[in-house]
């Protein structure tokens, strides 16, 4: 039997996800994802898998009216035009939840890092300044209050981590309270508000764990910002979009907040010479928290999986857009 055709752009992160796609399909490979080279080599292929910072819009889709399938080599889908693929009977797959522990741990490893000023104490003690230790203060995480802005897998487990490991007070953010929400916050011990304003005005640290749309780009803002406690810190490991960069830039210089650890930035990769990177009250790490060996190697063998089983009529195991597989869609031939 032939083997369906896959067009991968860029890596999948683990050479596991390679070889099971290799396995299952006949791969071409590209490392370059300008849309008019994208939309040259779709035109041969049944399906598409690809990873941020590549796109898939729907020039790329228009080029091919038989692609089969589009996977993302993770868990994020802002970087496909999920509705218009949707509009046209496509399967969009990724892998989610896969990332929950690592980006979780990134997260906390952020919150520690700016508490304990580790950066600082680090410059410090290459300079052979050991007596930084009694100009420098770090504080303890035990017993603060950490509001969460969201409260999806990623940021239960990140709850879990700060409630047991370091007993901190925690509140999450969501739109509404549902018997799920309740429950799940009831088991971790987290108290559920639907108040934005409170997270940020009260909490010691404030991370956010949302996923980027229309609804949510850029608003978290300096509105937000200035009802921070200048002592407080920020963590974002969502997506860099969620948040407006001008304006946290804008209130850790007025002082508003006392830091940020950021991994993931609008645009990415960052623009050179960004202003929010030279501030040394602000830690930066290159959107690794959801990319450990452990977690790419699962998410690159999920990704390669789900899509060959499309290819070969199957039922995939996720899939972001599940009204195509309900007759909901016309798909195309």
């Amino acid at each position: 039997m032939e083997k369906p055709k896959v067009l991968q752009i860029l890596s999948m992160y683990h050479e596991e996800g390679e070889r099971v796609l290799k396995q299952g399909a006949e791969v071409v490979r590209t490392d370059r994802y300008d849309i008019p080279h994208l939309c040259r080599l779709a035109k041969e292929v049944d399906g598409i898998v690809l990873r941020a910072p590549a796109r898939i819009t729907r020039e790329v889709i228009d080029a091919n009216p038989n692609l089969k399938v589009i996977s993302g080599a993770g868990v994020g889908l802002d970087n496909i035009d999920v509705a218009y693929a949707t509009a046209h009977g496509i399967p969009v797959l990724h892998a989610p939840s896969v990332n929950k522990a690592s980006t979780a741990e990134h997260a906390v490893m952020l919150m520690l890092a700016l508490s304990k000023n580790v950066i600082r104490l680090h410059d410090e003690m290459s300079k052979g300044r050991y007596s930084s230790r009694t100009r420098i203060p770090t504080y303890e995480l035990k017993g603060k209050k950490a509001g969460l802005v969201g409260f999806g897998q990623i940021a239960r487990e990140t709850a879990k981590r700060l409630k047991l490991g370091f007993e901190m007070e925690v509140t999450a953010w969501v739109r509404e309270i549902d018997s799920a929400k309740h429950d799940f916050a009831n088991e971790l011990g987290v108290r559920l508000t639907t108040s934005l304003e409170e997270i940020f005005a009260h909490s010691d640290f404030v991370s956010l764990h949302i996923p980027l749309n229309e609804q949510t780009r850029h608003s978290v803002d300096r509105r937000l910002f200035s009802l921070m406690k200048p002592s407080a810190y920020f963590v974002n490991t969502a997506r860099g979009a969620v948040l407006n960069q001008g304006d946290l830039y804008a209130a850790l210089l007025e002082g508003k907040l006392a830091g940020a650890g950021l991994d993931v930035f609008d645009p990415e990769p960052p623009e050179e010479g960004l202003p929010l990177l030279s501030l040394p009250n602000v830690i930066v790490t290159p959107h690794v928290g959801g990319t450990t060996v452990e977690c790419n190697r699962i998410a690159s063998t999920t990704v390669a999986r789900n899509a060959i089983s499309v290819l070969q009529g199957e039922r995939p195991e996720h899939i972001g857009n599940p009204e195509v597989l309900k007759g909901g869609k016309e798909r195309r031939s």
